[in-house]
């Protein structure tokens, strides 16, 4: 899916988004998720400073980099900036992750692939990058690294409404900071 919006008033700015999503089944229980998203605001206002500036760390995005999981060690800070947090944050994300999923009781029964309870297990692998016009990502010739993070999940299907998921991540990008728990409520990919 690709959706250009353009926004105007006081401010004059477009965004770009592209999502593209893959499912595939290899052997059954087993399911392969894959997913690639860009978002950018492009125009004349775009990287305004009235605007938010899009963090790739939410639960949605790169799991193992949510705000609130930073300890204020982990920041050494100046007057001006955070490094820890400064490369998470732009006016453009781009994210790809990949999922193998399997229902729990799916592993143990023939007839029933979830029984009373919808729950997957996932093993995860996620990726993002934040950048500006003026300080671009790797892929783009700039500076700004990637994020990742791997782990485990086990994710509850909350009636088609959302996905309950506990995870289990490692975020490579942090260091000092091991394996921790992370609860999230999002859409599901």
């Amino acid at each position: 899916m690709f959706e250009y919006t353009q926004v105007a008033g006081s401010l004059s700015y477009g965004g770009a988004l592209a999502d593209v999503r893959r499912y595939f089944m290899p052997v059954r229980p087993f399911t392969v998720a894959l997913r690639g998203l860009h978002y950018g605001r492009y125009g004349r206002d775009g990287e305004d400073e009235r605007l938010p500036p899009l963090y790739v760390g939410y639960p949605g995005l790169v799991r193992g980099y949510e705000i609130a999981s930073f300890d204020p060690t982990e920041c050494v800070v100046d007057a001006e900036s955070c490094a820890a947090f400064d490369q998470l944050v732009g006016s453009r994300l781009a994210v790809v992750g990949a999922e193998l999923r399997f229902p729990l009781v799916g592993l143990f029964s023939r007839k029933s692939l979830y029984g009373p309870l919808p729950l997957d297990i996932a093993f995860f692998g996620d990726a993002g990058t934040a950048w500006t016009s003026g300080d671009e990502p790797e892929i783009l010739g700039g500076e700004r690294h990637w994020v990742r993070s791997a782990g485990v999940a086990f994710r509850l299907n909350a009636f088609g409404y959302a996905i309950l998921e506990l995870d289990f991540v490692r975020p490579f990008d942090r260091p000092g900071r091991g394996w921790m728990w992370q609860f999230n409520l999002t859409p599901g990919f």
